[in-house]
């Protein structure tokens, strides 16, 4: 088996959990089991892997193996409600929307949340004493079964957690203490009657390898795992104990300085596999030529690579886009710029906005939608407003879907300081959509072809981002030139290159 090893997936993801996604869907589809691995504690779960299209057999989880839970179906749709908490008949419920209110007299006795996305089923209910304090919240699964029980001190700070299999079992129970600045923290965490004993752990780490050891085990021993997550997913992959072949992929640029791989000081997060641990290592995957390079570089030349480094596209073009109808000019909205990717600091999404104030001026109908989630949508938001751009800049969110949105516009742009092969760049060229991006490591490079289906940018460099969009949006005969480029240049990623670059890269034998 080869799993894919994170920590969590979540309604609101990253590139690395859509980079996961579609590879489970690759491997599916080349008819080799693949699973991702996830670590941390979620009721939502079977919600989230249903809205990205996983299958039961594509995801495993922490919690959810310990609980017995991996096949578990939800017990109905918008299942259970309100009523099945038999609530004391002299209760008053207030009913709301996302939270009902419940009183005991004039006094609040419980907040029963209900799941996002359904109508009315139960998510989490917290109980307050007589002061009106909280001192517990039940979390309901999404399948629907009571599967946590918290407990807080007289100053709202989690003192224990105890999570539950659907028969009431206790499994996992989580106590926490202050350290010396007072600060909580996990002290003990308890995994109960496993095969028959009560195992003791010291954190969420050290369970997680543990878990992984065991699906390891389940396997027969002899599991490929690529642990894709640097931090507790590296770590806890490193620290097993079983027969195992143990890859990285590298989701970041690897040094602390964008603009220079190859001196600079190595990134904290991959000290530990990199430097302290590689001889643990059965491979680095990485997703360009340039890193590569760069990386091996960095290690003091092809002598001093101490664990083979791979390269595989980490974003894929699946066989139905790849072969999906052309979308031409008449058929998207006119003069439409799309950015794609979290609104986050380093994502430079301010520089997009700048460099549109000025493609207004000359292309009066251009509209640009922005697509992600993150910190800096607030800043964004009064930087269009103090630009008078309210009617033709939208923040559109995150949304898991974005074909009709790519199929519907006419330029994608990223502005990014650093990217390991910008998934959203792979994709919009895919759609057929001419692209402007800052030229930095690593990816932009390897997918832009100059003047033919994009055109790259120095980084930083606002005044180049807009005469580059104005560059493919002034002609339509060279946007339709610009679009068929586009659409061929996704070749090189595409399922059947892409995935034999995973058989060679993981040693995979069928």
């Amino acid at each position: 088996m080869i799993y894919f090893v994170n920590e969590y997936l979540m309604a609101l993801n990253s590139g690395i959990e859509h980079a996961e996604i579609k590879r489970l869907q690759l491997f599916k589809h080349q008819g080799t089991p693949a699973k991702l691995v996830t670590r941390n504690f979620d009721q939502m779960l079977y919600a989230n892997k249903q809205r990205f299209g996983i299958e039961d057999d594509q995801i495993v989880n922490m919690y959810d193996y310990f609980q017995g839970i991996e096949d578990l179906k939800p017990v109905g749709k918008n299942e259970p409600k309100i009523e099945s908490l038999n609530l004391a008949a002299d209760y008053n419920v207030d009913p709301g929307a996302d939270v009902s209110h419940v009183y005991d007299g004039d006094k609040l006795v419980m907040n029963v949340h209900f799941a996002p996305g359904t109508i009315g089923q139960l998510y989490s209910v917290d109980a307050f004493d007589r002061t009106g304090k909280k001192v517990q919240t039940e979390l309901w699964d999404f399948r629907g079964f009571k599967t946590r029980d918290q407990f807080f001190s007289d100053a709202g700070e989690l003192i224990s957690q105890v999570t539950y299999a659907p028969d009431g079992k206790r499994v996992i129970e989580e106590y926490f203490s202050h350290d010396k600045e007072g600060h909580n923290f996990l002290s003990l965490l308890q995994l109960l009657d496993y095969k028959g004993q009560d195992l003791f752990f010291d954190s969420y780490d050290e369970l997680f390898t543990f878990f992984l050891d065991e699906l390891n085990r389940r396997d027969g021993e002899g599991s490929t795992f690529v642990a894709d997550r640097p931090g507790a997913a590296y770590d806890a992959m490193l620290s097993m104990t079983t027969k195992v072949s143990r890859f990285i992929t590298l989701p970041t640029t690897h040094t602390i300085d964008p603009k220079d791989q190859v001196y600079a000081n190595l990134s904290g997060i991959y000290a530990n596999p990199i430097v302290n641990q590689i001889d643990k290592l059965s491979g680095i995957i990485v997703a360009t030529d340039e890193q590569k390079d760069d990386l091996t570089r960095w290690m003091g030349g092809e002598a001093q690579v101490k664990a083979p480094i791979s390269v595989v596209p980490f974003s894929v073009v699946n066989d139905e886009q790849a072969h999906a109808k052309r979308v031409r000019l008449p058929q998207r909205t006119a003069h439409k710029v799309i950015v794609v990717g979290r609104l986050t600091k380093e994502r430079h999404t301010e520089d997009v906005v700048k460099a549109f104030v000025t493609v207004k001026k000359h292309i009066t109908d251009a509209t640009l939608d922005i697509y992600g989630y993150g910190d800096q949508e607030k800043p964004l938001t009064e930087q269009i407003k103090k630009a008078e751009l309210t009617d033709s800049v939208t923040l559109k969110g995150y949304h898991p879907d974005l074909d009709k949105a790519y199929d519907g516009a006419q330029v994608y742009v990223n502005a990014t300081e650093s990217d390991n092969e910008p998934l959203a760049l792979a994709e919009a060229l895919a759609h057929g959509v001419p692209s402007v991006v800052y030229n930095v490591h690593y990816g932009p490079s390897d997918m832009i072809d100059e003047g033919k289906n994009g055109y790259l940018v120095a980084d930083n460099d606002v005044v180049g981002l807009a005469n580059a969009i104005q560059r493919v949006m002034k002609d339509d005969q060279v946007w339709e030139a610009m679009s068929r480029n586009a659409y061929d240049s996704i070749t090189p990623r595409t399922e059947s290159i892409v995935f034999a670059k995973w058989k060679r890269a993981l040693h995979i034998k069928h």
